[in-house]
């Protein structure tokens, strides 16, 4: 769904659509074969309208002016030498009836695009959201990965960027700042995440700032599905309940928060993913402070007390920060209290914890398929022999997935006594072809051992 950050009267929009009709047709003289006018009219024109109308206050933007001629040269296919007069002639009338205050820094169409970006949109969703080239987008996108490359595992400036050839024909602009963005992608905390809620605010329309937005999903998160839209705002203890019980609306048809089935609010699986970088500070010290007293109850009792998305985030930072011992004793207590989804991202945690190999074992008689398939997986990169026995009667497997999985981790941990049935099933055309070429696989890594 898209929310205009304005609302547009029918005048605007005749007016604009008349306007560019003007331009292209009489200033312009414009072809008027049957063919080309019906291309013009429900084409060219509706494009530049919706552009315009979602771009109305940067229509007086150096860079949003060159892509209008991007778009006029390579999307609609105007001769080079006319896009910059032709493009002006368009943006004139629409700054006149579009008037809204305007955004000069050239910067501002690159970042609406990379919000969008960095919060996983599409190139083909953000070209219809934007109104730009889908291959403008295309090559920002390329220059960003190039610059990536050049500054890789290395400090480098952007005085020193400008030095290499390809680099420099970004343009100082715009070279600055795709240095500017990567620069902060890489190191600056929340980075991501601020942008994603930036992008959210800029769907909503209003005038929020980000803290509020982050506070108002953290007391959902806190009192997840127990509280109504009238005890959110007392919470947040704020006085404009008018305009939150619209942010709260607008939030809802964004899907970025949802009413169960009591009415009651909860995140969505985008909103707690963003909004777990807020949270992780606080929720780690509760979970070291837990630790500290070896109250391993209360610190399993943090771990489910969370939305699964942001558990899945903080079961990263519990492998990250805590002790390899610790850190198991913990996670281990919550498999199989939450979900599979859950307990299937445990498995491949656990893969690098040694002191999990019996309940990786344990797991190979499970029920569910993908549960027995992640053990197979996950002790085949713990290596221990002693798992050897187990998975090659799971070679035997009424499941596909299950004796794939069976078959690399044979191969992973060098299972030399597994040969005689690698090779069975690596020859047998009953099997599945993935099956075959796993266990191939798993032949040739037990031959290099």
């Amino acid at each position: 769904m898209e929310l205009m950050k304005w609302d547009w009267t029918k005048n605007d929009l005749t007016s604009l659509t008349e306007s560019l009709a003007a331009v292209l047709l009489e200033e312009w003289g414009g072809p008027r074969s049957p063919l080309a006018l019906k291309y013009i009219n429900e084409t060219i024109i509706p494009d530049l309208v919706h552009c315009f109308c979602n771009n109305a206050d940067i229509l007086t933007n150096s860079t949003f002016a060159e892509i209008i001629q991007w778009k006029l040269k390579n999307q609609f296919a105007n001769p080079s030498a006319v896009v910059v007069d032709l493009a002006n002639d368009l943006l004139l009338p629409a700054q006149k009836i579009l008037n809204r205050p305007q955004i000069t820094d050239p910067k501002e169409p690159w970042r609406r695009i990379f919000r969008l970006w960095i919060g996983n949109e599409s190139l083909p969703n953000i070209a219809e959201r934007t109104g730009y080239p889908l291959d403008y987008l295309d090559l920002l996108i390329l220059r960003l990965k190039k610059l990536k490359a050049f500054t890789a595992n290395s400090r480098v400036s952007l005085l020193e960027c400008q030095q290499n050839i390809e680099l420099r024909d970004f343009g100082f602009e715009q070279l600055s700042f795709l240095y500017q963005f990567q620069t902060a992608f890489a190191g600056e905390p929340l980075f991501k995440e601020r942008l994603i809620l930036e992008q959210v605010i800029w769907d909503l329309g209003m005038p929020l700032q980000v803290q509020d937005l982050v506070t108002l999903l953290e007391i959902i998160h806190t009192h997840e599905g127990q509280m109504n839209e009238e005890s959110l705002i007392s919470a947040m203890g704020h006085t404009a309940g008018l305009l939150f019980s619209c942010v709260i609306d607008g939030l809802i048809s964004l899907h970025y928060i949802q009413k169960n089935k009591a009415g009651k609010l909860t995140l969505s699986e985008k909103s707690a993913r963003t909004i777990a970088g807020y949270l992780l500070p606080k929720l780690g010290e509760q979970l070291k402070s837990a630790i500290a007293i070896h109250d391993i109850d209360l610190a399993k009792g943090v771990l489910l007390g969370q939305n699964e998305a942001v558990l899945i985030r903080l079961i990263d930072w519990t492998v990250r920060e805590l002790k390899q011992e610790q850190a198991f004793e913990v996670l281990s207590g919550i498999y199989q209290k939450v979900s599979r989804r859950v307990d299937i991202y445990l498995l491949k945690v656990f893969s690098n914890y040694p002191m999990a190999f019996e309940l990786l074992m344990k797991c190979l008689s499970d029920n569910d398929s993908l549960i027995r398939a992640s053990a197979c997986e996950a002790l085949g990169q713990l290596g221990n022999k002693a798992a050897i026995d187990s998975l090659i009667r799971l070679l035997s497997d009424p499941v596909v997935g299950v004796k794939e999985m069976a078959a690399q981790a044979l191969g992973d941990i060098g299972a030399a006594t597994a040969v005689t049935e690698l090779l069975r099933v690596a020859e047998d055309y009953g099997e599945s072809i993935n099956v075959r070429e796993r266990a191939r696989g798993a032949l040739r890594k037990i031959e290099k051992a």
